[in-house]
């Protein structure tokens, strides 16, 4: 009885153990993401890109979402960069899911892909960047419907809230019309 009393105890120390370091690579890899992201936005191409591109950091205005014009040529390679330079962000959440939070991996793949096909046709000139605007705030919160339906806690009270003021403003918003229809 007590080998048994001492082997439980052992698992829940240890189940604790992983779960408090989970939580440390956790913090750590937030940050890390954070601090990937806040270089990329303000770097030279970063910061030209985001004048016009949804930021989702309470920088964002109404005015973004009815910006009929594509990227400029100047524009079209700088975003290419920044787009280049995010991959190394989204890799810092690649690795944390796929060591400790495996189950948001699809999530994050999912949202990944619709970010590239936006990115693919506002690049290219297909999309306005009103229209690119509109279907990133679309995705993003489609990405966090369903990490939510499968995890409540998972999205931060801050992200729903910022998310939900974005879907406010695209509800308000008129239908774009010129260049750029549907994400195909």
């Amino acid at each position: 009885m007590i080998r048994i009393l001492c082997a439980t105890a052992a698992t829940v120390l240890a189940a604790h153990a992983l779960a408090s370091c989970a939580q440390v690579a956790g913090r750590e890899a937030a940050s890390n993401f954070i601090s990937c992201v806040s270089e990329v936005k303000s770097s030279p191409e970063g910061q030209m890109v985001y004048e016009r591109l949804w930021a989702g950091d309470n920088t964002d205005t109404a005015a973004k979402l009815n910006d009929l014009k594509p990227l400029t040529k100047e524009e079209q390679n700088a975003y290419v960069q920044v787009h280049h330079k995010m991959q190394r962000c989204r890799q810092i959440v690649i690795d944390y899911d796929n060591r400790y939070a495996a189950w948001e991996t699809p999530y994050w793949q999912q949202l990944f892909q619709r970010s590239d096909a936006i990115f693919s046709k506002l690049a290219s000139g297909e999309f306005s960047v009103g229209l690119a605007n509109k279907l990133s705030i679309e995705s993003a919160g489609k990405f966090e419907v369903d990490v939510s339906k499968g995890h409540a806690n998972a999205v931060r009270i801050e992200e729903a809230r910022r998310q939900r003021a974005a879907e406010a403003m695209l509800r308000d918003q008129p239908p774009l019309s010129g260049p750029g229809g549907m994400l195909v």
